[in-house]
């Protein structure tokens, strides 16, 4: 394996976290959030699937097919944030706290994920920064 491969696989795994993301949250019911906690939720939705077919065609581009590809740390917070919804009278107590610290675990996981693109892109000289 090298660096391009890396790349591929880091790719391919951003490309599960968006398609996972949107799969998930399609539907689902933030009812129990406040306005504010619901709007943080619908932006981060909106922004998945803006970019999931971004990537997509960076994957097409590079000759990358992702396949199935499921990531499984997406897996277990979403099965927990789905957990989470079920709990009606835990949520309305605790003002569905649990489930914005677990949507908080996603959007961290997420965000790790484009910090090792970038890294890998530094890596292989193709990142431009402009700091």
């Amino acid at each position: 394996m090298d660096k391009e491969d890396l790349l591929g696989k880091e790719l391919s795994n951003l490309y599960a976290i968006y398609k996972q993301v949107n799969h998930f949250f399609d539907g689902s019911d933030i009812s129990f959030l406040n306005e504010r906690r619901q709007q943080i939720v619908m932006n981060y939705v909106k922004l998945s699937c803006k970019n999931e077919e971004a990537v997509a065609e960076v994957l097409r581009k590079a000759h990358i097919n992702p396949g199935n590809t499921i990531d499984s740390v997406v897996n277990e917070i979403t099965d927990n944030l789905h957990k989470i919804t079920l709990q009606k009278k835990e949520n309305k107590k605790l003002e569905g706290l649990g489930y914005m610290m677990s949507f908080n675990r996603l959007v961290s996981y997420h965000e790790a994920n484009v910090k090792n693109i970038e890294f890998i892109l530094n890596e292989l000289g193709q990142l431009k920064t402009s700091r």
